[in-house]
């Protein structure tokens, strides 16, 4: 029985028989996968059928928590929504904060499992014990802000909780995300699959609470971890700043993508960097529930053609891809680009490599004014990474294609033009060049999901040699796995700022009562990235698709203190394999499998 963290159930939603059950926990999988990406792993593998399409009904999408959220644990206030994805056909996770996570504890649940699909339009309420799947009709077509504010009115609360997706969720823009409050679950296109179940949104209101197994030592570790928050040197800029002050280091190092990857030096990253926008556009600071770290920046464009203009944002990832990676350097127009983003419901990070990538194709010819609606889609025009925005949400003229992501418009174009498509199994890159830190590259390529930076980012452990293989396979194992406890218990990547695993760990047993080995606490996070490549295998992926682009790995880096690098992937993946207890071709071996206690799924 859970002593506390757990509510110890969980929804499963029918949306095609419009039935809602509660479910129990199972403590033993708690145990041994506790929460959020552990725990949506493993049902992966249990509840869906091998080569599913990930529009169709026999899909399914989770929505989980871990056992930290809803108490006062820094950094926890997150979920994580899990599901087969529709960009790369691989495992894929969405992460964000807010406020929701805690407030669906409240509510007296730690998941939830939305399956089937609805014949129209229709959003979940949940308000404790009483869960309704209601009309969505009149909420179709609408954009994610104003979802949320009509869904308050109908519900007459402007304290209920909102996901919500918009426009290119419900035309099934493959890389669509799932929208909290302007900050976004984006990756692998999670807001996809839920317009295929035609599901517009979920809203929670819960008034319970969570349970904390030692409360004494609780307090005491808050105390601690709070100092540790405050005297940690990073933390200042991190507050100051939020992660737009990775911008110009990543540019000093080569690191930030610059016109679709193809270079390492831009001439307007003035424009870009963390103190243009906190003098331009920035308000105030914002943070998500009972966070100590405010990183996020409500940011309001005050005048010109996008004045009025609010969000929270733009964070790093969203300038070096909607920015640099197209060839612009006014960070109101990476602003307004957000914005209509978050609106829309699409993930940034794809939405501006897509782009990025047929402005090189026009540059190179390869694609005219015939294809591209009439438009000349250079880099650095404003007007066109704007209405791109727009035509891909819509899914119209070209942006019907781009909807589709970068592997599949490129297999499409043909003539070489795979080469510079950037993407690993499908799935864009985020924003760091891998010729400049090449342990990234490694990761891009060996990520679960596709190519993804939040996976085990490896930047600041390679900041001081970036440039070579050596010793980066263990580097990013280490993280893979440390980013599989954040991700399973379910804590922000941020907390790196202040605390540890050792930290995390003790407030996982103040919470819950359980503790944990050293030994234990590092099979329990290889267990977690084995069942996710045992999903992907069982997909169809294989060692031919731990990649990267052609241009990664054959064209030398033309500029910046990389210089005639590459991404050595050949020398790293054989030696990646086996730290992780897999054979040459990348499988898990039946000994590993067994080491792990997952050999349930050795037939797999």
């Amino acid at each position: 029985m859970f002593q506390g963290g757990y509510q110890g159930r969980y929804l499963r939603i029918d949306l095609s028989q419009g039935k809602v059950k509660i479910e129990k926990l199972d403590e033993e999988v708690a145990r041994k996968y506790w929460g959020g990406r552990g725990w949506g792993g493993y049902l992966l593998l249990k509840e869906l059928g091998s080569r599913v399409d990930p529009f169709s009904p026999e899909n399914k999408i989770f929505f989980l928590t871990g056992p930290l959220q809803g108490t006062l644990t820094p950094y926890s206030p997150r979920f994580v929504i899990l599901t087969k994805s529709p960009l790369s056909g691989t495992f894929t996770r969405a992460v964000s904060g807010g406020q929701w996570a805690p407030e669906l504890k409240f509510a007296g649940y730690d998941g939830i499992i939305i399956e089937g699909r609805s014949q129209k339009p229709v959003y979940i309420f949940i308000d404790d014990e009483k869960v309704e799947i209601r009309n969505a009709v009149h909420l179709w077509g609408k954009p994610t802000g104003e979802t949320e504010s009509l869904i308050k009115e109908e519900l007459k609360d402007k304290t209920v909780r909102v996901i919500s997706i918009g426009p290119a969720g419900e035309k099934r823009v493959r890389f669509a995300s799932v929208i909290h409050e302007s900050r976004a679950a984006a990756r692998g296109g999670t807001g996809a699959v839920l317009g295929s179940k035609n599901l517009k949104a979920i809203a929670v209101r819960g008034t319970g609470n969570v349970e904390v197994a030692d409360l004494l030592r609780f307090k005491s570790l808050l105390v601690e971890a709070y100092k540790a928050i405050k005297n940690d040197p990073a933390s200042p800029a991190r507050i100051k700043y939020g992660t737009t002050a990775t911008v110009a280091v990543a540019h000093e190092l080569g690191v930030i993508p610059v016109k679709n990857f193809s270079r390492g030096e831009f001439e307007g990253i003035e424009g870009l960097i963390a103190e243009t926008m906190k003098e331009k556009i920035v308000i105030h600071d914002e943070s998500c529930f009972a966070c100590a770290l405010p990183c996020g920046k409500l940011s309001l464009i005050r005048e010109g053609p996008y004045a009025g203009t609010v969000l929270q944002g733009p964070q790093y990832e969203t300038i070096g891809l909607l920015g640099s990676n197209c060839g612009i350097s006014d960070i109101e127009v990476v602003a307004r680009a957000n914005y209509l983003c978050n609106e829309f419901g699409m993930d940034t990070i794809s939405t501006g490599n897509v782009i990025a990538y047929a402005m090189e194709s026009f540059h190179k010819g390869i694609l005219t004014k015939q294809d591209t609606d009439g438009m000349e889609v250079r880099f650095g025009d404003a007007n066109v990474l704007l209405s791109l925005v727009d035509r891909i949400a819509k899914r119209e003229g070209l942006g019907n294609k781009l909807a589709e992501g970068v592997k599949a418009f490129s297999q499409e174009l043909g003539r070489e033009a795979e080469k510079f498509a950037m993407h690993s199994k499908g799935q864009e890159f985020a924003s760091f060049e891998p010729r400049s830190v090449v342990g990234m590259g490694l990761l891009f390529a060996t990520a679960s999901t596709g190519a993804n930076h939040s996976l085990g980012p490896t930047f600041r452990e390679e900041m001081k040699n970036p440039l070579t293989g050596k010793g980066k396979a263990k580097i990013v194992v280490e993280n893979q796995n440390s980013y599989c406890l954040m991700d399973s218990l379910v804590y922000c990547s941020f907390s790196r700022y202040g605390l540890t695993n050792l930290s995390r760990m003790q407030f996982l047993s103040a919470v819950t009562g359980w503790n944990y080995t050293p030994e234990e606490i590092e099979n329990q996070t290889h267990r977690i990235y084995t069942a996710e490549r045992l999903f992907n295998l069982r997909e169809g992926f294989s060692k031919r698709d731990d990649t990267l682009p052609f241009r990664s790995l054959f064209e030398p880096m033309p500029d910046s203190p990389s210089r005639g690098n590459i991404v050595p992937l050949d020398e790293m993946l054989p030696e990646y394999y086996a730290l992780r207890g897999w054979d040459k071709e990348g499988k898990p071996t039946k000994e590993r499998l067994e080491e792990l206690g997952i050999s349930e799924f050795i037939d797999w």
